[in-house]
């Protein structure tokens, strides 16, 4: 998908949500921006907001103001906001269900799997400056690995263009990136 940016972490609290709000902020003063949300934890939420729901996953349409991930990405500038709820390998028939529901604008989404089943525009993993890798399984699918010392990202979200529904990083910036 070429008009998505996921986030992945190297576990809780090293910034993935803080990032994604960043890049939803800045990008969405230029463009549409959706944000989606995907956890293998379920949480209670507004039954008027569930798009789908069955034993496997739930698909909720974000629309309460509250702390959660997926209303913050809202409150950062995100036209509209989806969060799934899916158990551990149903990732793919939950992605199918949701598709029909988002739209042809840039995604931020903020998962730990999703590169599993689908190759998105650009992919970064998150990790506190100076920790070992714990998920090293994200790397086969080759992030931009993103450092973050408390403060900030060693990655600038303004290197990010999203142009004719595709992800772009500026040229004199990728070479740069990769590890």
């Amino acid at each position: 998908m070429p008009n998505l940016l996921l986030i992945a972490g190297n576990g809780r609290n090293v910034g993935k949500t803080f990032l994604a709000c960043k890049i939803i902020e800045y990008l969405s003063k230029s463009t549409e921006v959706t944000g989606l949300k995907i956890s293998p934890h379920f949480h209670a939420v507004n039954s008027a907001d569930v798009l789908f729901e069955n034993e496997h996953f739930i698909i909720v349409n974000e629309k309460q103001i509250n702390t959660k991930d997926s209303s913050v990405m809202l409150q950062a500038g995100a036209k509209q906001v989806f969060f799934l709820m899916v158990k551990s390998g149903f990732i793919a028939e939950a992605f199918e269900k949701l598709q029909p529901f988002l739209p042809e604008t840039f995604i931020v989404c903020e998962s730990a799997n999703l590169s599993e089943v689908l190759t998105p525009g650009l992919f970064l993993f998150v990790k506190r400056k100076g920790d070992a890798i714990v998920k090293p399984e994200n790397l086969r699918y080759s992030p931009v690995i993103v450092d973050n010392d408390g403060e900030y990202f060693d990655f600038d979200i303004q290197n990010i263009q999203f142009e004719n529904n595709k992800i772009n990083i500026i040229p004199e910036t990728w070479e740069s990136l990769k590890r």
